[in-house]
């Protein structure tokens, strides 16, 4: 059995955290990118380039899991946009997809190249990749649910789980 998990956890946390903790306590070995110096102060494209080649050179085969909570979820689905359909399975948690603010307006995030992952799906950039599931909520300040959906909808292979959602 295959027991690894390529996991980035969201800005300023470690893979020995609150995730990465749960997630080695149901059996898996952890591994990743921590969004943490030095890797937290390179270039965009050069983050990407790590993770493209981490994902490339250890965890390119079916039944390989990824996990990104927040916004390293972003970095690794702009990784995987620029590469072949991954074979393996993805779990995003509260993801970054775009441009985000919270309801009351306390909390804004505009990443780099917003409005891309939707435009790489809605032209068939991104390649869907063997299984993704995505979590999010209507009271996630990061991850818009109608965003989400328009995104999965344009993704074979997906499974989006919104609590609390009303279509």
């Amino acid at each position: 059995m295959n027991n690894k998990v390529y996991l980035i956890p969201g800005r300023d946390e470690k893979l020995s955290g609150f995730l990465g903790d749960k997630i080695s306590h149901m059996g898996f070995d952890v591994y990743g990118r921590e969004i943490l110096p030095p890797f937290s102060r390179l270039q965009f494209s050069e983050q990407l380039k790590i993770i493209k080649n981490d994902l490339k050179s250890l965890f390119w085969y079916q039944n390989a899991k990824l996990v990104g909570y927040s916004y390293s979820s972003y970095l690794l689905l702009h990784s995987l946009a620029e590469l072949e359909p991954f074979p393996g399975k993805i779990l995003l948690l509260s993801p970054v997809l775009d441009a985000a603010m919270s309801k009351d307006k306390v909390y804004l995030s505009c990443p780099l190249r917003a409005k891309k992952l939707l435009q790489f799906t809605k032209n068939g950039e991104f390649l869907s990749p063997g299984y993704l599931e995505l979590h999010t909520g209507l009271e996630d300040n990061g991850c818009d649910p109608d965003l989400a959906k328009r995104i999965c909808s344009l993704i074979s292979n997906y499974r989006l789980v919104l609590p609390f959602y009303k279509s």
